[in-house]
């Protein structure tokens, strides 16, 4: 990808929640996504720190993102 490709908010909301989607770590389901200018920020609940991590890294690997705001509340079973 060239880089003065923008990334738009939707392609980037939309390829975090399919990253998210295939993660067996969590269930995504319970992860809200926001994209504004490259950033974004994870709201919901995940079970440990772990899943609080892994989703974090989940977003930063999407192409486009610039920032990750991890608001996600660990919720202990």
């Amino acid at each position: 990808m060239s880089e003065d490709h923008h990334v738009s908010a939707e392609e980037v909301t939309d390829d975090v929640d399919h990253a998210l989607g295939h993660s067996w770590f969590f269930d995504p389901q319970t992860i809200r996504v926001q994209v504004t200018d490259g950033t974004v920020r994870l709201t919901g609940t995940v079970r440990s720190d772990r899943e609080r991590r892994m989703a974090a890294a989940a977003a930063w690997a999407v192409v486009g993102v610039t920032d990750v705001k991890n608001e996600l509340t660990v919720v202990k079973a």
